[in-house]
């Protein structure tokens, strides 16, 4: 029998393919569009940061960057490679004109706009008024420092309260602390009573139960009819079987729902009175106003975006015959990552405008009418109107918010599917969701509507809606099933 021997070497192959690079300027740009206002003046701050040649304009300064791809032209600072290969003569005089052209243009985010020291003294002291609550977790390590208590017992609590979320539960096992500590389970148990005699009661809990069982404890109830509803019935409390409860307590339906009114006393979420409360801030991209003749118009808010403007230092250096070349060729690269940041910013500017403008006038009546006139738009249908692609419009919208005569909404809000009545009227999903929600603050609360009868109600305004698109959509809204809404 014969063996072969195989031979075994590093090989070199070619092979052709086509891949699309997305160039870092086309990255940059779809990151501008993405980022929500907030998010954009940080990446902006950035940029100046790493960036000489781009400025933030200072109260009273005049000298303005405009908008350079409107007042030039996207091909008079190309960065093809070919224009790169130009003179370093004909560079700086290129930049220069193009420094001049800029001084005298109105801003592109808010022409006219000038800060003023007024608005200065506003801003400061808005910054001077914000304060830091306590977490709760401090708050809790504050009354454990006055404890009397010995060093070891204080070093297990400080493990309990580490695991012990915002909303006041504990969320570790027992025995996995007594592990992570080297003692016994008791000993860490005893850590644990300690914690859960601190202040707000009920702190400290594994589940709602326990909770409430503490908070009753702390107010001397812990043997009473309330205490025993809700360690042996909060199941079926839960549930809405009242009835089966109240028999299995021989007591009546107006005393069990006199316990409920106490039970509603306590606080599910102990913590939440502690934890600090961390704002939300929403910043408009546009807002939707009356205009001189009355009518509805878009506005962009751009007053929270910083004015940008080019460095005359290093732009004067450009024209100084003694710098160096790789220094000019350094600034002509900042410059041009400048343009690039500007035309970004000026794109998404004019793109989340002009889908507004969509919004607006394809969901006017909901303006001025109410949600029951919001009409099913798509993302598609929007993208077709502006010659744009569908993504484009699904990132402009993305976490951004519009300002108008019915309250501060998402853009989101404005896109849904929807249906058609029995009349050739369309109603969005939102609006279907409208009516639902109507129909079950009109129920009769003894006898709350099913999810079946709400969709044959709707059948009988023309809208075909199937039972379990009703239940979704009440869910959504989370509003819970006919027989928890029952009242006895």
């Amino acid at each position: 029998m014969k063996g072969f021997l195989v031979e075994q070497g590093l090989n070199q192959t070619q092979t052709l393919r086509q891949e699309q690079i997305l160039a870092p300027q086309q990255i940059q740009s779809l990151e501008v569009l993405l980022a929500p206002l907030q998010e954009l003046q940080a990446k902006i701050t950035a940029e100046i940061a790493e960036n000489p040649t781009l400025e933030q304009e200072t109260p009273g300064n005049e000298d303005l960057a405009g908008d350079v791809i409107a007042a030039t032209g996207t091909s008079q600072l190309s960065d093809t490679e070919e224009e790169r290969k130009n003179s370093d003569d004909d560079g700086v005089a290129e930049i220069m004109r193009l420094a001049e052209s800029w001084r005298d243009m109105p801003s592109i985010y808010n022409p006219g706009a000038r800060f003023t020291s007024e608005d200065e003294e506003r801003r400061q002291f808005m910054f001077d008024s914000l304060t830091e609550e306590p977490s709760l977790q401090e708050v809790l390590l504050e009354q454990l420092r006055f404890a009397d208590i010995d060093d070891k017992t204080r070093r297990l609590a400080e493990l309990v309260i580490g695991s012990i979320d915002d909303s006041g539960y504990m969320r570790s096992i027992l025995e996995d602390l007594a592990t992570v500590g080297g003692v016994s389970v008791e000993e860490m148990r005893k850590a644990l009573k300690l914690v859960q005699s601190f202040d707000p009661p009920g702190i400290g809990a594994s589940d709602l139960k326990e909770c409430l069982l503490l908070q009753l404890e702390r107010r001397g109830e812990g043997r009473s009819p309330l205490a025993k509803l809700v360690r042996e019935h909060l199941d079926d409390v839960a549930a809405n079987k009242l009835p089966k409860v109240a028999k299995e307590m021989g007591i009546t339906m107006e005393e069990l729902r006199a316990l409920l009114d106490d039970l509603k006393k306590l606080t599910p979420y102990p913590g939440s009175a502690l934890a600090p409360n961390k704002p939300f801030y929403i910043v408009p991209e546009v807002s939707i106003v009356e205009n001189d003749d009355d009518e509805l118009a878009v506005r962009s808010e751009t007053d929270h975006l910083p004015k940008l403007k080019i460095s005359q230092y290093y732009l004067k250096l450009l024209e100084d015959p003694t710098v160096s070349k790789e220094t000019k060729d350094y600034i002509k690269g900042k410059l041009s990552n400048s343009k690039a940041l500007i035309k970004s910013i000026s794109q998404r500017q004019s793109t989340i405008a002009r889908i507004a403008e969509v919004i607006l006038d394809e969901q006017h009546d909901f303006f001025t009418k109410g949600v029951d006139h919001l009409k099913p738009l798509t993302m598609q249908q929007v993208a077709d109107k502006l010659g744009i692609h569908e993504t484009t419009v699904s990132r402009a919208i993305a976490n951004k918010y519009i300002d108008t005569p019915r309250g501060l909404l998402p853009f989101k809000y404005f896109f849904s599917t929807g249906y058609q009545s029995s009349d050739g009227e369309e109603i969005s999903s939102r609006g279907v969701m409208e009516k639902i929600k109507e129909m079950i603050a009109r129920e009769d609360s003894s006898k709350p509507l099913s999810d079946l009868k709400i969709a044959e109600e709707l059948k009988k305004e023309g809208l075909s809606v199937a039972r379990r698109t009703v239940a979704k959509y009440r869910e959504a809204m989370g509003i819970p099933s006919s027989h928890l809404r029952k009242e006895y």
